[in-house]
């Protein structure tokens, strides 16, 4: 009688009887190393945690990276995408202003603002105020050069334009049939909001600089969109935390660029005696500035500067 029989007679297990017989250092492996591939066995647990908020050093250095891949993005694509972008803005605002002219305050309307810009995020669109803030993280870090952060601020510039008029003829058209009904109260609104966006003239060079201070205050927040958006792991997470600043910046009435890019044309299709003059000279080109400076030097600057260097 062999001693596999002998030992099956008394009741002891062979390796032929038990294909996950574990070795001496006790590896359950060892019996069978098909097991695992065949997915016979639970995978071992892992001592790895991930953690869901990323630290400040690590998202400048997320930032730096965001900005090398917008300086390769070919001319085309920056228009493309900048042109996507202003109409989720334009879909947002119009929300809001379609609540207001219902009765319901700025400062609660204004919080529905920011599901336009988590959208526009989330597609990967171009939105001119943010690259604001990561373009210049990225000359700092090494990642782009002076020249690419200028291309990319023009073409998107230009990209966020263009939707931004196409949007608001589309809307005006659409609501008014082409100019055969009045406009509604939601368009009557807007109109009025442009003619208020270019009364800084009645100050002359103070209302100038107000311009660009309204400007400074509000892509100190809106910037931070794309910065807090690197500080967590998730998608809610990363959502919260952009709709945030958004949504405190509209609450608040400061002048965002983008927004004006179709603000201000909606309101002119809609019978706002406002003058493409005073749409430039009185606005858009004192709170381009006004928001460039409150990105870059608030965030994209000093906020880097010292998580760069003391991380």
């Amino acid at each position: 009688m062999s001693d596999s029989e002998k030992s099956r007679r008394q009741g002891k297990p062979t390796h032929g009887d038990n294909p996950s017989v574990t070795n001496p250092a006790g590896n359950p492996l060892a019996g069978n190393p098909n097991a695992a591939a065949a997915g016979t066995l639970p995978a071992a647990p892992s001592n790895v945690t991930v953690a869901e908020t990323v630290p400040p050093a690590e998202m400048g250095a997320a930032i730096a990276a965001d900005a090398a891949k917008k300086a390769k993005f070919p001319v085309s694509h920056l228009l493309v995408r900048g042109f996507l972008c202003t109409p989720f803005l334009g879909y947002g605002a119009a929300v809001v202003f379609a609540m207001v002219s219902a009765g319901i305050p700025l400062g609660a309307a204004g919080l529905i603002f920011p599901v336009g810009y988590v959208t526009l995020s989330f597609l990967g669109l171009e939105m001119a105020t943010g690259s604001f803030a990561v373009m210049p993280i990225g000359l700092y870090a090494g990642t782009v050069t002076l020249w690419q952060l200028i291309r990319n601020w023009f073409w998107t510039l230009v990209g966020n334009l263009i939707g931004g008029i196409f949007f608001a003829w589309l809307l005006w058209f659409s609501l008014t049939y082409g100019g055969a009904v009045p406009p509604n109260p939601m368009l009557v609104h807007i109109a009025h909001v442009a003619e208020h966006k270019v009364a800084y003239s009645q100050f002359g060079i103070i209302g100038w600089c107000a311009a660009i201070g309204m400007g400074v205050l509000c892509n100190w927040l809106v910037s931070l969109g794309s910065v807090m958006s690197k500080s967590s792991r998730s998608t809610l997470g990363r959502a919260v935390l952009m709709w945030i600043p958004i949504g405190t910046f509209f609450a608040l009435g400061f002048e965002h660029t983008v927004v004006n890019m179709w603000l201000i044309p909606t309101g002119m299709f809609s019978g706002a005696d406002v003058s493409i003059y005073q749409w430039w000279v009185w606005n858009q080109i004192p709170v381009t500035i006004g928001n460039i400076l409150g990105a870059m030097v608030f965030n994209g600057t000093l906020w880097y500067y010292t998580h760069a260097l003391n991380p």
